[in-house]
């Protein structure tokens, strides 16, 4: 009866949107308040939401070599927005903190690994052998051959069906898969 009690409550707690990310092994990150807020809607969340944070536990050097990656894919940031950023990541996401755990099949995310094709084609390939291979045979990979735009269609399509693929490494995957496994190879 306790139980029952509890989950109601929680099902009329918490938002829909924070259900959903929990059920999937996704942190939920409330966008904070005060001066900010406006920065990370400025600068962030355009490209990305702001539940990866809780992933890292790291001081303000991690956060902004994080930051200086960002801004070498093209994000802009103020040196004074920069300021205000770090100080809020390094308190919230600090190394006394503890990290959310990331999933047995979650990895790296590929959208923001920074290394070259090479280890971004390595880091695709456990992706690919750590979500698909959970429903199917990777052989029904390897022999689809499909191209990128197909890849694009069936890596949602899976994602809709249950995958753990972030929407921001849907394109990644779908160019890994299309020139590693398509029909001109």
């Amino acid at each position: 009866m306790a139980a029952a009690v509890i989950t109601i409550a929680t099902a009329v707690v918490l938002p829909v949107a924070a259900q959903n990310r929990r059920a999937q092994g996704r942190p939920v990150v409330d966008l904070p308040r005060g001066a900010v807020r406006q920065v990370i809607l400025d600068s962030c969340t355009a490209c990305h939401g702001i539940d990866d944070y809780a992933f890292y536990a790291m001081d303000r050097a991690g956060w902004t070599k994080i930051v200086d990656s960002m801004k070498a894919k093209g994000a802009t940031i103020s040196d004074d927005n920069e300021a205000i950023l770090l100080d809020w990541l390094s308190t919230k996401f600090g190394p006394d903190t503890k990290p959310f755990a990331r999933s047995s099949t979650a990895g790296p995310a590929l959208a923001n690994f920074a290394g070259d094709q090479a280890a971004k084609d390595g880091v695709a390939r456990q992706l690919v052998q750590a979500v698909c291979s959970a429903c199917h045979t990777l052989e029904r990979i390897q022999t689809s051959r499909f191209n990128q735009e197909k890849w694009r269609v069936v890596v949602t399509d899976m994602k809709s069906k249950g995958a753990q693929v972030d929407d921001a490494d849907i394109a990644p995957l779908a160019d890994y898969l299309a020139r590693t496994y398509n029909p001109a190879n």
